[in-house]
């Protein structure tokens, strides 16, 4: 069995609107004293103040956890601003316990970069839809004679500057087409 660690680890959440930002810390908190290779000696929670419209507030744990492994675990699962050993003072461990710890926050590393991965790619696709979206939606304004990018803008909810990127682009694909300042389909 892993030794306990004794740590104190500070969380922070930062957000809007106030509320949400202090029933989020009592979130992390309420499952951090629910996981069962964590238990909790001590808390201490800060109200939320407000700095430049948004609200932060901050909770200070003491806690044992149950070896290295799951240190590093609860760093992963609650990314605590800072965290502070208090016992042991001193580690010592043989090469094969050192090799799984290791291979062990490789692991859980790799899953984080797999979910990062797997939300970038989402992102990219969704991004993708959604400038075919506004340039169908654009092309369709056209066919009605709606031609003026600022009414463009009114109808996509974009800005005008945006509207005028998609548009160009549609030129570019020759499928608008820009004369004297106005555009229509190509």
């Amino acid at each position: 069995m892993e030794e306990p660690i004794r740590i104190r680890a500070i969380l922070e959440v930062v957000g809007k609107p106030k509320e949400f930002v202090e029933s989020k810390l009592a979130e992390y908190i309420e499952h951090i004293k629910n996981d069962q290779n964590l238990t909790v000696l001590n808390e201490r929670v800060e109200s939320a103040a407000e700095k430049d419209g948004v609200w932060s507030t901050f909770g200070e744990i003491e806690l044992i956890i149950k070896g290295l492994t799951n240190l590093v675990g609860f760093c992963i699962d609650y990314m605590p601003s800072s965290v502070d050993l208090i016992k042991p003072e001193k580690f010592a461990f043989d090469a094969r316990y050192f090799n799984q710890f290791v291979n062990d926050m490789l692991t859980k590393l790799h899953s984080i970069d797999m979910l990062v991965k797997q939300a970038n790619s989402e992102n990219a696709m969704l991004r993708k839809n959604l400038g075919a979206l506004i340039k169908n939606h654009l092309l369709v304004m056209l066919q009605f004679g709606i031609s003026d990018p600022d009414k463009l803008s009114k109808s996509t909810g974009l800005a005008t500057e945006e509207v005028k990127r998609f548009l160009n682009a549609l030129v570019k694909e020759k499928r608008v087409k820009l004369e004297e300042g106005s555009y229509s389909l190509a």
